[in-house]
């Protein structure tokens, strides 16, 4: 049946019942075990293959007068943790996840800096109604597939409108096949049939300026690391 229903939305074109599946299942019991099965990944994959992505953004930090780290889809908080202890100044840093179980265990963990604080919740609400300026906003290895092309773009065009200046720092799968140049739009592709996102057309058309794109193959996914930058 669940395998009829998608094949029906996809015919439709309806991302909100992709969005609504992904919500469910990351804030159920498939967002509590994912960190015990994925956290290889902060070495393997971030520290690893991402480093030069992580220089560039670095040198980026350093130029720029932003003092806050916001993470959206945080999880287990490795990434949040490792931004806010090696780049210089950061005054405050806010994990944001949708899984309650995970936030419970972050809160009660006392490997963190103290400079970042967990919260449960979706990432475009806590957006919202709790954005600043001055910020470095984060998705790392996934996060930004689960959202919508809508609600993505009323995010970053909330952070480019009201919320500069920022930088957004994006690690997200991509399909191998989406040609970014013949086709804007968002393609749910792989096994949980999450979206590819065309990352030049979603920050560019929402007024960023991209200044930093490479791709990585990790296991089985193209990873697409993106640093944009809003817009004086």
């Amino acid at each position: 049946m669940m395998s009829l229903l998608k094949k029906q939305a996809i015919s439709r074109g309806d991302d909100q019942f992709f969005e609504r599946l992904h919500k469910n299942f990351w804030q159920g019991e498939g967002g509590e075990i994912f960190s015990s099965n994925c956290d290889h990944r902060f070495q393997d994959l971030f520290l690893n293959q991402q480093k030069e992505d992580f220089i560039v953004l670095q040198n980026l930090w350093r130029s720029s007068d932003l003092n806050r780290i916001v993470e959206f889809g945080c999880n287990s908080g490795l990434v949040l943790n490792y931004l806010t202890q090696n780049l210089e100044g950061v005054v405050h840093s806010q994990g944001i996840e949708i899984n309650q179980a995970q936030i419970d265990t972050n809160n009660a963990s006392s490997r963190f800096d103290k400079r970042i604080q967990f919260y449960c919740a979706d990432g475009s609400d806590w957006l919202i109604g709790n954005g600043l300026p001055q910020t470095l906003f984060v998705s790392n290895g996934g996060v930004l597939e689960y959202f919508s092309r809508e609600r993505l773009d009323e995010m970053l065009t909330l952070i480019s409108n009201k919320l500069k200046p920022a930088l957004f720092f994006a690690v997200e799968p991509v399909a191998p096949d989406h040609d970014w140049k013949t086709n804007k739009e968002s393609v749910p592709f792989g096994e949980e049939l999450s979206f590819s996102h065309n990352y030049v057309d979603l920050f560019e058309s929402n007024g960023f300026k991209i200044v930093h794109q490479r791709a990585t193959d990790f296991e089985s996914w193209r990873m697409m690391a993106t640093i944009a930058t809003t817009s004086n």
